[in-house]
């Protein structure tokens, strides 16, 4: 158990790709241990999929098959993939054939040289549509610029995690492709090694422009995450003073002129403005104060069991 190697691999509709992907993965780990197991999460199948794999699991003992009991998308049955591995690292794939186990060697050795807690994998030639090549352009520069992030692809698979990285992780939404952000804010050291792409042979993408936009709105949710989830009244406590700042010195001004220079403020907008702006900060701060009570919150309760049964 001490050099077990975990490979986490979430799949939805992936019938025909699951036997033919469970063998090169068995063959490609075997030929650096005999110690692994491959967890495949199959995130709410409607096709053949959870047959296919009981089937497989009769000829491979280290596969163990997590059922979630409904699509919960990505990040959710990555979570439950994590919850589930043992392993001292723990590799994730998918499991539509486009990633080459092969590589798994590549992914873990930083690792095991003691280089690196996180290897991302960097997609060599990638064989995905114009579409998708161009959101994944105008998303690696947005990391960059947005968010700091210096890496080619930060997308989580095909990557290697040391177990420790995963501690109190817990992920939601689409945040799943922001893994290796997180982990960098988190002080992990990260290296990118090349790593093969070929294209599809049976399905469909389940990647769509919906994804997309909702990716971008969770990198923003990333970015708050990063410098607000802890205290997020130093954002919403600060945009409140400042609010209450301006307000009071409008009124200053008004009051000033009225008392001071005895001149009308009749029909002025001026001072709605400073009692709309003292108001709207007092809402902020409010805000804040009980944004920084649901944080706690959320800190003190476990997430949502999606996992509808485990076979191992």
């Amino acid at each position: 158990m001490e050099n077990l190697i975990s490979i986490v691999v979430p799949a939805h509709n992936e019938e025909k790709n699951l036997g033919e992907f469970i063998g090169q993965a068995a063959a490609a780990v075997k030929k650096i241990t005999n110690d692994f197991e491959i967890i495949i999460v199959d995130d709410g199948s409607t096709d053949g999929s959870l047959a296919v794999l009981k089937q497989q699991k009769v000829k491979f003992t280290q596969l163990k098959i997590i059922r979630m009991r409904r699509r919960c998308g990505q990040t959710a049955a990555i979570m439950a993939g994590f919850e589930l591995a043992k392993g001292k690292i723990v590799v994730v794939l998918d499991a539509d054939l486009q990633q080459d186990p092969a590589d798994i060697a590549k992914l873990i050795k930083p690792i095991i040289d003691d280089q690196a807690e996180v290897v991302s994998g960097r997609r060599q030639k990638r064989k995905h549509s114009i579409f998708i090549k161009l959101i994944a352009s105008f998303e690696r520069w947005f990391n960059r610029i947005f968010l700091g992030i210096k890496l080619y692809d930060t997308a989580v698979s095909p990557n290697a995690y040391k177990r420790i990285v995963l501690t109190d992780l817990n992920l939601y939404g689409e945040m799943h492709r922001f893994l290796v952000p997180i982990l960098f804010w988190r002080g992990w050291r990260i290296v990118e090694v090349p790593v093969a792409h070929y294209p599809r042979k049976f399905g469909q993408s389940k990647y769509k422009a919906t994804k997309a936009v909702g990716g971008f709105l969770d990198l923003l949710i990333v970015k708050f995450w990063q410098d607000f989830s802890s205290r997020p009244i130093r954002l919403f406590g600060t945009i409140g003073l400042w609010l209450m700042l301006i307000g009071g010195l409008i009124g200053l001004e008004e009051a000033a002129r009225k008392l001071i220079f005895h001149l009308s403020i009749y029909n002025r907008t001026l001072p709605l403005l400073a009692a709309f702006l003292a108001i709207v900060g007092i809402q902020f701060l409010i805000l804040g104060i009980l944004a920084d009570i649901m944080v706690r919150i959320y800190y003190q309760n476990k997430p949502e069991d999606l996992v509808e049964k485990i076979i191992e």
